[in-house]
């Protein structure tokens, strides 16, 4: 029940603020993957590092930060009681220089457990709002994969994800 005023309320606040002012390259912070396709190019262009070589191309460093980063979207979703447990999901998401997401692409696989995309796409918003990921870079980065909850790693640092 918390998350859905939860959701409901980000719903509405979502829609104001677009109806005031918008995203300023058009693109929202929070997507289904397919819906604005013409501007993955622009996303791509504003982030144009990958994840890996945040990690100076250190594939275990790099895998073990986006397990963190997994991990952390399952925190969130324990600390503001959103069930995310069965969500089976293609990520892409674009981190700004700072480590803040710009931008969130996402779709359900066809054997995650079926949560309406409205929810997801209210818990994303929430969770971009609230994340910093640990890592900088000189420039943007982006990383693309599938992510499945919940998810199967142990966590050995602190939690990076900031709950209300």
């Amino acid at each position: 029940m918390k998350y859905l005023i939860l959701i409901t309320l980000i719903l509405f606040v979502d829609r104001a603020q677009a109806q005031t002012a918008g995203q300023p390259t058009g693109i929202p912070e929070v997507f289904l993957i397919g819906q604005y396709e013409d501007s993955y190019a622009q996303l791509s262009q504003q982030h144009p590092e990958a994840l890996l070589s945040v990690y100076n191309d250190n594939i275990e460093k790099a895998y073990k930060g986006w397990s963190e980063f997994l991990m952390d979207i399952e925190d969130y979703a324990s600390d503001i009681s959103f069930d995310i447990k069965g969500a089976k999901i293609w990520l892409n998401v674009y981190f700004n220089a700072d480590g803040s997401i710009s931008n969130l692409a996402f779709y359900p696989k066809p054997n995650s457990r079926n949560i309406e995309a409205d929810h997801l796409v209210a818990f994303f918003k929430s969770f971009v709002k609230h994340y910093q990921y640990p890592e900088m870079s000189e420039k943007g980065f982006q990383h693309s994969a599938s992510a499945s909850f919940p998810t199967f790693f142990h966590r050995t640092s602190p939690v990076t994800a900031k709950g209300n």
